[in-house]
């Protein structure tokens, strides 16, 4: 903290605390803050008197819990198979905002099958950039993506499917998004399995996941 302070003016990258009242869901996880921030913490509980929702998610029942709409209990060391298990159910029930996702993310961008690796336009033909990639676009087929902005520009990038790209010695790969890479791996994270791995009741999770 010293040394953020020192840098940049502040010892926490985001906005103030002052911001947390005009939170819809304010997530404390791993956290204490009504002891550990106690100058801040009235604008966490006072969120709730505009109809924002608190959720406490830690090992013990803290200080901060009590003053929760939710607590969400998580085994030491659990929290990355937590984590896991919501994005499993926001992608399995349809939660994911996909044009944020296409626009904001790498998601859509295509990975080889065979290396595991972005495919880029030095894959594609000689003297191609490394540091340009390609999605998929369901109306123009492979797309680079443009370094200038994030902006699509009447691009559609899929976030699904299984595509195939002619490399620049004229063989072909398999290719697919990342999203849909994603989706494979979370599937190792439905509730049910993860609860084992981090404490969590899987209907908790899924309640806190929605």
């Amino acid at each position: 903290h010293p040394g953020a302070a020192e840098t940049f003016g502040k010892i926490v990258f985001e906005r103030s605390a002052d911001d947390y009242f005009h939170s819809d869901l304010i997530l404390i996880w791993g956290g204490n803050p009504l002891y550990t921030q106690i100058p801040n913490a009235h604008y966490l509980t006072e969120a709730r008197y505009k109809g924002g929702k608190l959720v406490c998610i830690a090992p013990g029942f803290s200080a901060s819990s009590i003053h929760a709409d939710l607590y969400v209990p998580v085994k030491p060391g659990g929290d990355a198979a937590l984590g896991l298990a919501i994005a499993q159910v926001l992608v399995e029930e349809g939660f994911v905002d996909e044009g944020f996702v296409a626009e904001q993310t790498d998601l859509p961008l295509l990975v080889r099958d065979d290396t595991r690796l972005y495919l880029r336009a030095s894959d594609l033909h000689r003297g191609g950039s490394e540091e340009e990639f390609r999605f998929y676009d369901a109306k123009r087929g492979l797309t680079a993506s443009s370094k200038r902005s994030l902006a699509l520009e009447g691009a559609q990038p899929s976030l699904e499917g299984h595509f195939e790209a002619v490399l620049a010695d004229g063989s072909r790969v398999g290719v697919r998004p990342v999203f849909e890479l994603l989706k494979q791996r979370l599937a190792e994270y439905a509730p049910e399995r993860a609860e084992a791995m981090c404490g969590t009741p899987a209907a908790l999770i899924r309640r806190l996941a929605r």
